[in-house]
């Protein structure tokens, strides 16, 4: 029996930026036709696939894939339109790329077409003027600074005098008090 994958989706008003959210793909199959997509792949021992109908119809020559890292798609829109949804029926394994989404409001924001430049190329960076290969262990130090320091475990067997309970700051409310009593 197969599984099917997540497929996260974004769009702008002439493509449809389309993510099969799987790592490490063999034996890929993929029919893309003007109105459809159907997949197939193998990650392990496991076989994934699916088939969906697109919401409106595609440019299939001018369409482009990647399989370098995902399995990515950009798609070209026939109609320059909003597409309410990728399909024509709602499937609960498509999800918004957030990331990549953006609404007529988002225009002139800095998200404008995708850039499908080789599809492997794409750069996923930090959006600190850093690309997706600048980020050393040490950087974790600096986004986790407002984290309380970690636990320390003992080691089993071994015994730890265990602190009492803080003192309650607020006074506890008895059985039978009010209870819109403002302290």
């Amino acid at each position: 029996m197969s599984l099917t994958p997540d497929v996260l989706w974004a769009q702008r008003p002439d493509s449809v930026y389309l993510t099969i959210d799987l790592k490490d793909v063999q034996e890929i199959k993929v029919t893309l036709e003007r109105e459809s997509l159907t997949f197939s792949g193998r990650v392990g021992t496991s076989l994934y696939e699916f088939s969906l109908e697109f919401h409106a119809p595609i440019k299939r020559e001018e369409s482009k894939w990647s399989t370098r890292r995902l399995v990515e798609f950009c798609l070209m829109k026939e109609a320059s339109e909003s597409w309410p949804r990728l399909s024509k029926s709602k499937l609960p394994w498509v999800k918004v790329d957030w990331a990549k989404w953006q609404d007529s409001d988002d225009e002139g924001e800095g998200k404008g077409a995708f850039d499908v430049d080789g599809m492997g190329d794409m750069s996923f960076g930090t959006g600190d003027g850093r690309g997706p290969n600048d980020f050393d262990s040490d950087d974790d130090e600096e986004i986790l600074k407002d984290l309380p320091p970690p636990l320390h475990l003992q080691e089993y067997g071994e015994e730890e005098e265990t602190p009492a309970p803080a003192a309650a700051s607020a006074p506890v409310k008895e059985a039978g008090q009010e209870l819109n009593e403002i302290d």
